[in-house]
């Protein structure tokens, strides 16, 4: 045992050492690691303070609040986010994370070992909380602003403008899922995700393919459904309320031309997964929406057809087609689980959602 401490003590001295070794100060007094030190002085900044918060490093500037963090997307696309947040900033959406630019006009700087990082204004604020109708109700008012500025907005730096049919995803879902379903039938000494899976398969199926045949009748009437640029990743993880309770966007980097429709969906969506398709966080979400850009008919229309496909249990099952099939992590089954357990819940908010579509003289066919 005393040998043991002595070579805990002996190990921390060498660590603080090493540590001391790659550190030093920046900026008048502030202390950094050598590495970042580096970075940020590539930048025409003042630091006034750091510290780190969920695996990325943020710092105090005389500009507000920023965050550096790596970056391994593609320098394109970067560029593509960049100029639209820019955009977006001169048409009067401000409240995004906007990125720096170096000295040498560059959005991407390196560390010796040729990382990439990039640093962006960010805010004080914490992620939205889904459980929260205020909340769910401020978000969706700020995705309305967004999308309203969004289209007021003439030039779009995508170069083709063409974007998938839903009629279109959904057929390709739906290939991936027999796909999948022959590849388990197939397998010997299945586990009990794999059991379970072929077990309710032939149901979620079933609703994939009556969701699919709903949106081909449906389809000539919804030709001309609102596309633009989106955020494409539009969910509570990246929406932040601030002190004010006003709202940031965060995160663009799925940034895509779809119909505005989809960013609306997702985040219903996985607003509604977490609070057991209570039908008043839908209807929070709808009003705060409304405030800036109104619903149409044909709108209510095809939210409900994007609801009626089981969205949550393709992605699953793409989960374990992607994934390395000799150990299926225990997670993978519990949300499996999940999915079936709420299934009821979903036909309910499905039900009370198809009710509203008739009070609106909506043909569900």
């Amino acid at each position: 045992m005393y040998f043991r401490k002595l070579f805990v003590l002996a190990f921390v001295r060498s660590k603080c050492k090493k540590d001391s070794e790659n550190t030093s100060y920046v900026n008048g007094g502030i202390f950094l690691s050598e590495k970042y030190k580096e970075l940020l002085e590539q930048y025409d900044i003042k630091v006034l303070s750091t510290f780190r918060s969920r695996g990325t490093f943020q710092c105090e500037t005389e500009q507000g609040l920023a965050l550096l963090k790596e970056y391994h997307g593609s320098l394109q696309k970067l560029a593509l986010e960049y100029e639209w947040k820019e955009k977006l900033a001169n048409a009067g959406f401000l409240t995004t994370d906007r990125y720096f630019l170096t000295k040498e006009a560059s959005l991407v700087t390196y560390d010796r070992y040729r990382t990439p990082f990039v640093l962006k204004h960010y805010f004080k604020g914490r992620e939205c909380d889904c459980r929260n109708l205020s909340d769910v109700a401020a978000s969706c008012r700020n995705l309305a602003f967004l999308h309203k500025v969004s289209s007021s907005i003439e030039e779009i730096p995508f170069e083709n403008l063409k974007t998938e049919t839903t009629s279109h995803l959904f057929e390709r879902k739906n290939r991936e899922l027999r796909s999948i379903r022959k590849f388990i039938g197939k397998v010997r000494g299945k586990n009990d995700f794999e059991l379970l899976y072929m077990n309710c398969f032939d149901s979620f199926y079933k609703e994939a393919s009556h969701a699919l045949a709903h949106l081909l009748k449906a389809e000539a009437d919804l030709a001309d459904t609102d596309c633009g640029m989106c955020h494409g990743a539009y969910h509570y993880h990246n929406v932040l309320i601030l002190p004010d309770y006003s709202v940031a966007t965060v995160n663009f980097e799925s940034l895509c031309y779809q119909p505005y429709l989809l960013d609306l969906y997702l985040f219903l969506r996985k607003t509604l997964e977490k609070n057991h398709y209570d039908y008043a966080f839908f209807e929070t979400g709808i009003s705060g929406y409304s405030i800036y850009r109104h619903l149409t008919e044909k709108d209510f229309l095809f939210l409900y057809l994007l609801f009626l496909y089981p969205e949550k249990f393709w992605k699953i099952s793409n989960q374990y087609y992607n994934h390395r099939k000799s150990w299926i992590p225990p997670r993978t089954l519990e949300k499996l689980q999940k999915v079936l357990a709420q299934n009821e819940e979903r036909h309910s908010f499905l039900k009370q959602f198809a009710d509203f579509l008739r009070t609106l003289n909506i043909n569900l066919l």
